[in-house]
C-alpha cells in the first residue's frame, strides 16, 4: 500500500477514535476582516494579470499566487486585469464600494506602480489616481474606497509600472472589489 494512503488512512482512523472534528483537527483561517451582511468581496487571483504590449517584456509569467515581471529595457508598461463581479444579486443592482491590487517590487524606490485606472465597459475610466509607492521591497496593496458608491457593469483594473532597468521585477498579486445592493 503507498505509505502517504496508509498515513493519511491512520491519521483519520486516530480521529474518529478520539473524538476529535476535522474542524478541531484543522482549523480554516478566515480573513481578519469578514464583509458585513449584504456586503460581496469579489476577488481575482495574481496569475490573470496580462500585459498591455507582451512584446516589451523579458518576464512575464506565473510566479507561486501571482506574474513576475521584468522589461527588456527601461520604460513604463500597462498591466491589467478584470475582476469578476455581478452587477446585479437577487435583482438589485450592486454599486462598488471599494477596489483594491497588490504587487512587490524586488526595488520598490526604483521600480513601482505609478498609476492606476478602473475601467467599465459602458463608462469607460472611471477612476484614476497616482500612486505613492512605498521605498522598499514589501508586497504593497493600493486601495480606494467610493463614497458615494458607484454603480458599473463590469470591472476592469489597469496599473501602469514604471521599469528602472530590466534587472529589477515587479510581483503582481491579486485585485478585488467589495460591493453592495444599490440604496
Amino acid at each position: 500500500m503507498n505509505f502517504r494512503f496508509t498515513t493519511i488512512l491512520l491519521a483519520l482512523t486516530l480521529l474518529l477514535v478520539l473524538g476529535v472534528s476535522v474542524t478541531q483537527a484543522a482549523p480554516a483561517e478566515r480573513p481578519s476582516e469578514v464583509a458585513p451582511a449584504g456586503i460581496y468581496d469579489f476577488t481575482n487571483h495574481g496569475t490573470a494579470w496580462v500585459a498591455e504590449r507582451r512584446a516589451q517584456f523579458r518576464l512575464f509569467r506565473p510566479f507561486g499566487w501571482g506574474i513576475k515581471t521584468k522589461v527588456k529595457t527601461a520604460s513604463s508598461q500597462w498591466v491589467h486585469i478584470p475582476i469578476p463581479m455581478p452587477s446585479r444579486i437577487a435583482n438589485d443592482f450592486v454599486n462598488v464600494q471599494y477596489v483594491e491590487f497588490c504587487a512587490q517590487s524586488s526595488k520598490g524606490t526604483l521600480t513601482k506602480p505609478v498609476r492606476w485606472d478602473l475601467w467599465d465597459d459602458n463608462s469607460g475610466r472611471f477612476y484614476s489616481a497616482d500612486i505613492t509607492w512605498p521605498a522598499d521591497n514589501a508586497k504593497h496593496c493600493i486601495g480606494h474606497t467610493f463614497s458615494p458608491t458607484y454603480w458599473v457593469s463590469n470591472l476592469g483594473v489597469s496599473v501602469l509600472i514604471q521599469y528602472a532597468n530590466k534587472y529589477h521585477a515587479v510581483t503582481l498579486y491579486k485585485a478585488w472589489v467589495r460591493v453592495e445592493p444599490s440604496p
